[in-house]
């Protein structure tokens, strides 16, 4: 026997499901809207650290990625030409590896020569504070640690530009 609803009982149904969503908050990850960028602190592949709190007064721009995502490699160029143009800018290009191997992370910073400030995530603490849910992924954030913008998916050169002029 096949129970058929009218729009009448589905309609409060999904009012009810939508008003309970809210409150099923089970502390789980969260894209990061736009508001303070949550800081984090990293050790990098040319040695050193990165910490997100001490680039205020300099636009970041923050880039997720992995060695085994090949979205990711179709992008690497313009952000490795993105940290050279922007250089004398005071403009941070950082990118954080997620979900790899530090082996495999390295070889792909190395193959694709970036010269920015890059590291792995290797805990997940930073993927979790951003709410990462695939790569590549990008946050803009400005001189004052505030998320401006988030892209998910590959970034092009002209919309890296044009993400990273409103921020200068």
């Amino acid at each position: 026997m096949v129970m058929r609803l009218g729009h009448a009982v589905l309609l409060p149904l999904l009012v009810l499901a939508l008003a309970w969503l809210p409150a099923c908050d089970d502390g789980g990850p969260r894209v990061a809207e736009k508001g303070p960028a949550p800081d984090f602190q990293m050790p990098l592949f040319a040695g050193g650290n990165f910490r997100l709190s001490e680039q205020q007064g300099h636009p970041v721009v923050l880039n997720f990625f992995a060695s085994w995502c090949t979205t990711c490699g179709a992008e690497a160029a313009e952000f490795q030409a993105l940290s050279e143009v922007y250089a004398g800018k005071d403009v941070v290009v950082v990118g954080v590896a997620v979900e790899d191997t530090e082996t495999g992370a390295r070889a792909y910073v190395a193959e694709k020569g970036f010269t920015f400030p890059a590291g792995l995530d290797a805990e997940g603490t930073i993927k979790k504070a951003y709410g990462i849910f695939g790569v590549p992924m990008t946050y803009f954030i400005d001189k004052q640690g505030r998320i401006n913008y988030l892209h998910a998916g590959v970034v092009s050169g002209a919309l890296l530009k044009h993400e990273l002029e409103k921020l200068l």
